[in-house]
């Protein structure tokens, strides 16, 4: 059995596959205004060897974290559940899919072989959504919402390969990770989601107490590269610049791309809300997304002069600033926190 699914390609994998999946109920709503209300916005650094050789700065909250924080906000009732047992968890999908009941499932990006296809065998990804939307003999149906995928085609896939993709030995395997909708509410009250949204995203990004997370974790990337040449010498100076670059601009959406869509996001939160000092800050986010988008530029300019001899760390005006402070995004964010807290205030007030 296929579901009749309203299959589309969008922005992000996770997103763009729950903006489907609420269609699929007769929910309409953006990516940008779930990634928001979602808290999907965040920065960790990690100063050690991560998924490759290099260290590893994330873009983004854990998988289906936007999920579980939207859903808790908007009040539906979904589903999230993780496993063990790679059989039980395919026992499980079969028995959603007989209900008619589209599923999601976080994969190996590595582990699908139209991904395999197209990206270097280093490549790996344990966090990507995929829909689930069907099921014939041994054959699953797919929902691929990558914009390098069609629009139009659901891909299939065995279910020996599905069943490995879902679970891989390392510690930030799926485990299987597997989500669906249960209920959506008739009457969604939307202003209070957003400010709940945009409070913890304030949170997250100025007060979590550790040097890796949020604003300081940005302050700390920029210092840390500083001491690339010193702490790994220039070949590997390089290739952690080069995957910074990787991280923040060529595998996902990314810092620049995820900071452009929190700016949509807080576009339509200023109307909904009827709040133009949201629009505001709509526009400081999406100077920061500028600013993110030049450090990508410049990052790759330079491990090209790097690559033809010279020296990784040109020593220039441009490039120091650009490595001492790449985005300071601390003094809007802590504004936003300002005018979210007045906004909850002036509810409050209003709504005794």
């Amino acid at each position: 059995m296929i579901i009749n699914y309203p299959h589309k390609t969008g922005t992000h994998c996770e997103t763009a596959s729950l903006k489907n999946l609420f269609e699929f109920y007769g929910f309409t709503i953006s990516e940008e205004m779930i990634f928001g209300i979602g808290s999907g916005l965040n920065f960790i650094h990690f100063p050690f060897p991560f998924f490759t050789k290099n260290e590893a700065s994330l873009f983004r909250t854990v998988p289906t974290a936007v999920l579980k924080n939207f859903s808790k906000r908007m009040k539906m009732h979904v589903e999230i559940h993780t496993y063990r047992s790679k059989e039980k968890s395919m026992k499980t999908l079969d028995v959603l899919l007989e209900q008619g009941i589209p599923t999601g499932v976080v994969t190996e990006v590595y582990g699908l072989y139209y991904w395999r296809a197209i990206m270097p065998e280093w490549h790996r990804f344990p966090g990507h959504h995929i829909i689930v939307v069907g099921k014939e003999n041994d054959t699953y149906y797919l929902s691929e919402t990558d914009m390098l995928f069609s629009n139009q085609t659901l891909y299939e896939i065995s279910y020996q390969e599905l069943k490995e993709a879902r679970f891989t030995n390392k510690f930030t395997s799926p485990k299987g990770k597997l989500f669906y909708v249960k209920s959506i509410p008739e009457k969604i009250e939307m202003k209070p989601a957003i400010l709940q949204g945009i409070k913890a995203t304030c949170h997250n990004m100025l007060e979590i107490p550790l040097p890796f997370f949020g604003a300081k974790g940005i302050k700390f990337l920029s210092k840390r590269m500083l001491a690339y040449e010193k702490i790994y010498g220039k070949s590997l100076a390089i290739d952690n610049l080069r995957f910074q670059l990787l991280l923040s601009e060529e595998a996902g959406t990314g810092g620049s791309g995820f900071r452009y869509f929190y700016a949509t996001f807080l576009a339509e939160a200023a109307e909904i809300c009827k709040d133009n000092e949201l629009l505001i800050f709509s526009n400081k986010m999406r100077m920061i997304a500028d600013e993110w988008r030049n450090f990508a530029v410049n990052t790759l300019r330079y491990t090209k002069v790097a690559d033809n001899g010279y020296d990784p760390f040109p020593q220039t005006t441009t490039w120091e600033n650009l490595r001492k402070n790449p985005v300071d995004e601390k003094t809007d964010m802590m504004s936003l926190s300002d005018l979210i807290a007045s906004s909850e205030r002036a509810s409050a007030i209003l709504s005794g």
